[in-house]
């Protein structure tokens, strides 16, 4: 079911701001300062404001991109342009006078398009695990019978420069976790796959050996897991002989 986005984009940042004592104020969960400026949330320090520059951003894309948008409601949106803050989670448009908005309601799933093609996803609704929730979006970087997902979080660092003052810097995190059988699990090592895969583990672990592949990284981590999607699937193709 399509949704006009009008309804559906609640809070319009362009109208939330107050100022005491000399500072700006937080109205609701955002400032129209904060999005004047960059678009980042290093002005935010524990919910305090802060108005100074810093290095990093935490925006998926620097540019508002075609998107597909399901809600946990079902609702379905497109045919907008969108971006995704990382460091919030949260999921931006703008309206006609290039005010930002948020959309409120919970993501399910969003799909970045590039010539009306898939070219990154991100997906909420699993189980929760470490610090993460079923709100919480995850790129979703392979999927199959097991979904291969990467969290994303920042750290915030300050540092006194001499004659500069204090300098803020946001740094990426990077946690994996495959989702399989309606589990999450962290991919630290080589084992932590090898258990995931029963009834594989003499094919997975030659693939990987052959391909000289690591855990550590994320193109490796993408190959490892479509290549067990890939045999999952003859299983099933398999089963369905007569």
């Amino acid at each position: 079911m399509k949704v006009n986005l009008k309804f559906l984009f609640i809070i319009c940042i362009g109208l939330l701001c107050s100022a005491t004592d000399g500072k700006a104020q937080l109205s609701g969960a955002y400032n129209v300062y904060y999005f004047r400026y960059n678009f980042d949330p290093s002005y935010y320090r524990d919910g305090n404001y802060y108005g100074i520059p810093f290095e990093g951003s935490p925006w998926f894309s620097k540019d508002f991109i075609p998107a597909r948008i399901r809600l946990f409601s079902g609702e379905d949106m497109s045919g907008g342009n969108f971006k995704l803050n990382l460091y919030n989670g949260r999921v931006f448009t703008e309206d006609d006078r290039q005010r930002l908005i948020v959309i409120t309601s919970p993501i399910e799933r969003i799909e970045f398009l590039q010539e009306d093609k898939k070219a990154a996803v991100f997906q909420a609704g699993f189980p929760k695990i470490d610090k993460q929730n079923g709100l919480s979006l995850y790129q979703v970087l392979a999927e199959g019978s097991a979904k291969l997902l990467k969290y994303i979080r920042f750290t915030m660092s300050d540092r006194m420069e001499y004659g500069q003052g204090v300098t803020f810097k946001m740094d990426p995190l990077f946690y994996f976790y495959i989702y399989a059988d309606g589990e999450m699990h962290p991919v630290h090592k080589v084992n932590d796959l090898m258990r995931l895969f029963p009834g594989w583990n003499n094919e997975m672990k030659g693939f990987i050996e052959r391909e000289g592949l690591k855990v550590k990284k994320e193109t490796d981590l993408v190959k490892i897991v479509s290549f067990y999607n890939s045999l999952a699937t003859l299983k099933a193709d398999d089963s369905e002989e007569p």
